[in-house]
């Protein structure tokens, strides 16, 4: 008998700020309807004492397992946001998440698609080692963007997911359908320049979902979708995935009606992200947790469908059922309150901390100023253990316990 593999935790982190998504859109010159249109109330927005690497390991501390250093053989970070060329970001999370010399770990890109391809890779890897666990991050942060039309919605954050023999959140199902096609929708040719060719990559997004649904209704069976208690999308914006789930129900449930459909299947799973922005490779998966948390129909063994999309691009369309534990597990990390806890920053602030973090990841000697943040680390970061970045020299980065 096949042993159940899949997703046994699940939490994340949005670090520390945010800055309201409204203002954001008017300061640009759009208007509160455009706003509106987007769904979005706050895009999360780390200081520049955080990065990638910190953003990763304070996302996964408390799936830690300081009690069991062996616990993790498997450790993979997904990202489009390195710090390096060459040096894995996984390197710095596997030495400050103390994990032994025994773990293996790597870095993957593939735009948003790197969460969905980590999870893949680290669920085969516990399939054939049940006996242990892996360890998934994803994490990313939106590069500058100043006056860009995707600026409001871009955000930062990163998710980690506990990867076991008989899940407690979600077992995988072995059914899957995928589409990969090169397209140059989106790009990050320097370490600081982000290109959104928008109207290429909402249509590449689109047109993948088709053929990955086809291939994966192909796999489970043509009446698979009344199967479905909600349907999970990779989230860049919310219009976006009102036009997927309506493609979805033009092929699967024709007579459905299609605003009812979207509130009942989908809406609850967006309410994270509409305070987050697109987390990148991470977005699908803070669906997947606000699903647990905010749905009423979360019990063991009711069935999801989920959308994975990377731009360049390659896109999944795959399935889960929740295990036996999802909603306590999840619960038990108080995201909602993470998130309300954060401090809302204006709009030149926020280009402030922007600026300063682009040096970050830029110059080969950078010292953070905790001031461009007036009594943020003081407030929430002094005495509370999240890793900060304490130094660059010669470009090597150094970071510290708070």
């Amino acid at each position: 008998m096949k042993t159940a593999v899949g997703i046994d935790d699940i939490t994340f982190y949005g670090s520390t700020m945010a800055v309201d998504a409204t203002a954001l859109t008017i300061a640009r010159g759009g208007t509160e309807r455009d706003a509106r249109r987007l769904r979005l109330l706050r895009r999360s927005l780390p200081p520049s004492f955080e990065d990638p690497v910190t953003l990763a390991v304070n996302a996964a501390r408390a799936l830690q397992g300081a009690a069991d250093p062996d616990r993790y053989g498997l450790l993979i970070v997904a990202t489009e946001s390195g710090v390096d060329y060459a040096k894995p970001l996984s390197s710095y999370v596997h030495k400050h998440l103390g994990l032994t010399h025994r773990c293996r770990h790597l870095e993957v890109k593939h735009a948003c698609y790197a969460g969905t391809a980590a999870l893949r890779l680290a669920a085969d890897w516990v399939g054939a080692n049940p006996a242990k666990s892996a360890l998934v991050i994803t994490t990313d942060m939106a590069r500058r963007l100043f006056h860009d039309p995707g600026e409001p919605a871009e955000g930062a954050g990163a998710v980690a997911m506990a990867v076991t023999a008989d899940p407690r959140v979600l077992v995988l199902d072995d059914e899957n359908g995928v589409a990969a096609r090169e397209v140059y929708d989106v790009m990050r040719p320097t370490p600081v320049l982000e290109t959104i060719h928008s109207g290429l990559s909402l249509a590449a997004y689109l047109d993948l979902f088709e053929l990955a649904w086809a291939g994966y209704r192909e796999a489970a069976g043509a009446d698979v979708f009344a199967e479905f208690a909600h349907v999970i999308y990779h989230t860049p914006i919310t219009p976006l995935v009102q036009q997927a789930h309506g493609l979805l129900l033009e092929a699967a449930d024709p007579d459905a009606d299609p605003a009812e459909s979207f509130t009942r299947m989908v809406l609850p799973s967006l309410t994270y992200t509409q305070e987050l922005g697109n987390t990148y490779s991470g977005s699908l998966w803070t669906t997947l947790a606000a699903l647990v948390d905010h749905a009423p129909s979360v019990t063991p063994g009711t069935r999801i469908g989920l959308y994975s999309y990377g731009s360049g691009s390659c896109a999944e369309f795959f399935s889960g059922r929740f295990g036996s534990a999802a909603r306590e597990t999840v619960a038990g990390h108080r995201l909602a309150e993470q998130l309300a806890a954060r401090r809302l920053v204006d709009v030149a602030e926020y280009e402030r901390i922007v600026l300063d973090t682009e040096r970050s990841l830029t110059q080969a000697q950078f010292k953070p100023d905790p001031s461009l943040a007036e009594g943020l680390y003081e407030a929430a970061y002094a005495g509370r253990g999240l890793l900060v970045l304490d130094n660059v020299a010669d470009h090597y980065r150094t970071y510290r316990w708070s």
